[in-house]
Formats: structure tokens, C-alpha cells, sequence
């Protein structure tokens, strides 16, 4: 295919001296060289900022801002935009050039003018952020009005396969430094309110925001919905399959290395602690430390190199299921998957058909079992600022119904006394203690995860040639010498070594959950405890099985989109 060019313009009249600045940004949609305005139409800007005000035309074409005075040599003024390439079916390079207009020479001697960056690719349905920068370099004595133009030359690239149309997801959470929730087409964004009705979100605004303890939340919808869905709509519960909750990356400070330690009995109060965290992106360098008091990024994202995980928001349901006893099912089917409030846990499933179940459930959004430090990296979450700090309330709905919590604290099994998650009480077996967050991470059922001892296969189903060739990288593998109190064979973030000092017959003094490690007759992990153990179940509850089926164990689903 013969390459054409696509020739846009920026003309910005710019006024500089001791009063206000004004500049227009002008995108000129009447030059259209050798191109057509199918292409030049799906070029457009979708987001500003800027420390004045700015508006976008409706067509998306012009950007009209009031920049800030500039007086004093140094001094900037910034445009920042977000451009984006809705065209399925061409790419583009853009080269951008920028120079001062014939009548306003002499303000080249006055203030330097940038455009970062100045050369970039822009796919199908990418955004690219770039800023005009306007530095004033010699001193001003009146004001001075110029313009310049720059010019941005796209050559547009035909793709062998046609560009998935995606959210912008354009607000920006500053506190999670760049870890933003990662988007498809299948994962839909959403915002909850306190009674759990859905809103497809609009990801230009706020939808989250990690420092009011307000977690990102999205869904996917069933094979056929009842309708088609756009910004704004109340998706309705029938439509929905499954609820995650975005876990951004981040690093911890480093507090019980010494996971060694054993004591005869409990100390006379809690030692929880908030744990301290910072969120960053995978482009920032790992942290790599190993003492207390050090820093680590945590290994549940630097495993799959991703910026955060979609968590599912409560235990694995079995699609279908209308009672207890229906959803004991013996299967690898992924399709009977369901991420619901309210509805019955999976359970009766060999751990190896979890497994698999939930690895093929969405390839491309490599979806896979809940991995032992995956459980760590949420629950210390939690423990921060970020979320509940504190214990979440116990699951202790005897049905075995997701997203319940218990009408007093330490409750044991009951079918009764208990709420849904979207009540004031239901809040509370919450990560967040609000809507937003992660249910069922105490009581509920036992949930196996992906955590066992080297070599030890147990009743999982699974073989060791799977583990090691073709599922290694969703299985944390642990010393092949585990017994029931090594807690120093932990790896560090999977919150189990490291909730220790431990007492009597394994438990912690965090929260006083039961806590031992894995061995070789029982080589697996199982999270958060049983809806009837009371005070020993919860986030920081960790024990071992055979892997086999049993009544009592679901498992979780995650997400790791790149």
C-alpha cells in the first residue's frame, strides 16, 4: 500500500508580558492532504490540562485555553493533551514540527517553544499524551502577541488486523503513581454505590481513588446481555458474570523478616500493624530489599510484570447453581464461572480443576487461580492505609453465599445472622470496609490457592510435569523440606512468615488466625478459613491440605492484562 500523509496544524496565538496569558490551540481540519477525512475525522483530542482552564470543541478538533501569566525569565507556560487515533484500521507515525509565523519573528528571541514528544507512533485506538511548553527567556517590558504554527504530520499504516476499540481510562489517581487500572474491551469499568447499583463509568472522571480507600472496581458481562451498555447506563445484575477489583502495584516496608520465631503463648495484645506501602508502575525500578525496614516491590506483580491485578471481587460461584448442594461440582469448566454476590461457592473441586478452570477462563486477559502471594499482596492492602486497616468481618453464611458478612464480630456458622455485601454491615467483611473493596477473604469457604511444597503433588490433580513445564509461572513453589512450622521457608509478601511471632497450635498474633505451613502430606495452601471458625478465620489465615475435593474449599479468580 502506497503511504499518504495526513497534514495537521496547531496554530497558538500566544500573549506574553504582565498581563494574563491567552493561547488558542487550534487543530486546522480543513487541510487534508492526500488523505481521507475518515481518517483525519478519528484524529482527534480527547482530554486537556493545564494550569488555567481549557476546553475542547465538540468535534474534538480545537483546544481553547487560558494559560497563566508569565513574567519572569524561566517562567512556563504548559498545555498538556491527550490525542487519540480511533481509526480500527490505520496506525499512524506523527512527526511534529513547530515555528513562528512570518509576523512574529521577533517573538523567537523572546521564549523557547517545545512540543514533547516531537516523533511518535500512534496505533489503532491508542492515546498519546504530548505538551506545548512555552518557556519566556529574556525579559519582557510590554506585552507582546505573536503566533506560531506546528505541524503534525501523520502517515497513516495500514494493520494487518483491525484495532480493538477500548476505554480511554484516562483519570488519573496520583497517589498510584502511574499504576492504573489496565482496561479491555471485555472488562468494563464500573462505580458502585452503597447499595451495589452498577454504573458503567466514564474513565475521564473519577471512578476511584485509593486515598479515600475507594478501590477500582470492573465487570464482565455474559455472553448476551439485554442490551448494549454505554457511559452512564446502570448495567443490571443479570447481565453481569463476574466483579473484580483492581490491586494497583506496589512496593511495602519490609516488618517481620524474622518469620522464624516460635513462642509457648500469646501475647497479651495484638502486634497488627499498618503496613506501610507505595504505589508505582512496572517502568520504575524494582525494589529489591530483604531486611526490616527495607523496601520491596511486591512479587505477586513483578512475577507477571503488570502494573496491577484484577482481583475477583468474591469467591468463585458455580454459574447455575440454585442451592448449596448444586454447586458441589466436580469440573474444568470454565464457563461455569461466576463472580457474583450473593450466589453459591464452587466447591467439591479437586484444586487441579480449579486450576485449569480458571486458566482457560480468559487466555487474553491471562486469567488464572489466585497464587499465594496474590492472596499476600491483596490482604496487605488491606492492612494499609489504602484499606479496612483492621480485620475484615467474617463470611459466616452456613449456605456458603458469597459476599456476606456476620451481624457481630467473631460470629460462627450461621444461615441467618448475617448481611449481603451492599449493607451497612455487609460493608465491614469489605477490604476497603466499604463497597469497593474485596469480599469473602474471611470465612465463607477455604480457598485453595496456588501455593505448594516443591515435589509434592498431593491429591491436586495436577502432575509435576504440568507445574514445572507448562504452569510454573502460576504456582508459587515452596522448599521441598516445608513442615507445618517452617514459617521461615515463606516468601516474603505472601503473609504467612511473616504475620508471625506464632503460639501454641499455629496461630498468629496478628488476629489471633490459625496459622501453620505446608508439609508432604499436606503440600497445598488454603486462605481466609471456614464460615464457622470464628475469631481464627480471616485475611491473615493460612493452612494446608491434600488439594483434593472437599465440601468446604472454593477458589478465587485473578487477572493479569498487560
Amino acid at each position: 500500500m502506497k503511504k499518504r500523509q495526513l497534514l495537521i496544524l496547531i496554530i497558538m496565538l500566544l500573549v506574553i508580558g504582565f498581563a494574563s496569558v491567552t493561547t488558542n490551540l487550534i487543530i486546522n481540519n480543513t487541510l487534508n492532504i492526500g488523505y481521507n477525512n475518515t481518517f483525519l475525522d478519528d484524529v482527534v483530542f480527547i482530554k486537556t490540562k493545564t494550569e488555567g482552564t481549557a476546553s475542547i470543541s465538540e468535534d474534538g478538533k480545537t483546544i481553547t485555553y487560558e494559560a497563566k501569566k508569565i513574567s519572569a525569565i524561566n517562567e512556563e507556560t504548559n498545555l498538556t493533551f491527550w490525542v487519540k487515533n480511533k481509526n480500527t484500521q490505520y496506525d499512524a507515525d506523527v512527526t511534529i514540527n513547530c515555528r513562528m509565523n512570518d509576523n512574529s519573528s521577533d517573538l523567537a528571541n523572546l521564549v523557547d517553544v517545545t512540543i514533547e514528544p516531537a516523533n511518535f507512533t500512534l496505533l489503532s485506538n491508542e492515546v498519546k499524551v504530548g505538551e506545548v511548553k512555552v518557556k519566556l527567556k529574556s525579559v519582557v517590558t510590554e506585552e507582546k502577541t505573536g503566533v506560531f504554527t506546528c505541524e503534525l504530520v501523520a502517515i497513516p499504516l495500514e494493520r494487518e488486523i483491525p484495532g480493538v476499540i477500548t476505554s480511554d481510562n484516562l483519570y488519573e489517581d496520583s497517589v498510584i503513581n502511574g499504576a492504573k487500572p489496565k482496561l479491555s474491551k471485555e472488562l468494563i469499568p464500573i462505580t458502585l454505590d452503597n447499595t451495589g447499583v452498577v454504573t458503567y463509568a466514564d474513565t475521564n472522571e473519577k471512578w476511584y481513588d485509593y486515598e479515600n480507600k475507594e478501590w477500582a472496581n470492573a465487570v464482565i458481562l455474559i455472553d448476551n446481555p439485554s442490551k448494549t451498555y454505554n457511559i452512564g447506563d446502570t448495567i443490571i445484575e443479570d447481565d453481569i458474570e463476574s466483579y473484580f477489583v483492581w490491586i494497583p502495584r506496589y512496593r511495602y516496608k519490609l516488618f517481620h523478616t524474622n518469620s522464624a520465631d516460635r513462642i509457648e503463648d500469646q501475647l497479651p495484645e495484638s502486634i497488627a500493624q499498618e503496613i506501610e506501602i507505595e504505589f508505582e508502575s512496572k517502568d520504575k525500578e524494582s525494589s529489591n530489599g530483604s531486611k526490616d525496614g527495607e523496601w520491596l516491590t511486591h512479587p505477586a506483580f513483578t512475577n507477571f510484570d503488570v502494573n496491577g491485578l484484577w482481583v475477583g471481587k468474591f469467591q468463585t460461584g458455580y454459574k447455575g447453581a440454585t442451592s448449596e448442594s448444586s454447586a458441589q461440582v466436580s469440573s474444568t469448566d470454565p464457563t461455569k464461572i461466576q463472580v457474583k454476590p450473593s450466589v453459591y461457592s464452587w466447591r467439591n473441586n479437586k484444586l487441579g480443576n480449579f486450576f485449569k478452570a480458571m486458566y482457560n477462563y480468559n487466555r487474553e486477559l491471562d486469567s488464572h487461580m489466585m497464587k499465594n502471594t496474590e492472596w499476600g499482596a491483596a490482604v496487605y492492602l488491606s492492612h494499609s492505609k489504602y484499606g479496612i486497616n483492621a480485620e475484615v468481618r467474617i463470611n459466616n453464611n452456613s449456605n456458603y453465599l458469597t459476599g456476606y458478612a456476620a451481624t457481630t464480630k467473631d460470629a460462627s456458622g450461621s444461615a441467618t445472622e448475617n448481611q449481603p455485601y451492599n449493607t451497612e454491615t455487609g460493608h465491614l467483611a469489605s477490604t476497603t470496609g466499604n463497597i469497593s473493596g474485596i469480599y469473602d477473604m474471611s470465612g465463607g469457604t477455604w480457598e485453595y490457592v496456588a501455593g505448594y511444597r516443591d515435589g509434592t503433588i498431593g491429591a491436586s490433580g495436577l502432575t509435576l510435569t504440568e507445574i514445572r513445564e507448562i504452569y510454573n509461572k502460576y504456582i508459587d513453589v515452596y522448599a521441598s523440606d516445608s513442615a507445618v512450622t517452617t514459617y521461615s521457608r515463606r516468601i516474603l509478601g505472601d503473609a504467612t512468615g511473616e504475620m508471625g511471632p506464632f503460639y501454641g497450635d499455629y496461630y498468629n498474633n496478628w488476629y489471633n488466625d490459625y496459622s501453620n505451613f505446608v508439609d508432604s502430606a499436606y503440600p497445598w495452601f488454603r486462605r481466609g478459613g471456614p464460615y464457622s471458625s470464628g475469631p481464627i478465620s480471616g485475611q491473615f489465615y493460612f493452612s494446608r491440605h491434600t488439594g483434593d475435593a472437599y465440601n468446604g474449599f472454593s477458589a478465587r479468580l485473578v487477572l493479569t492484562p498487560k
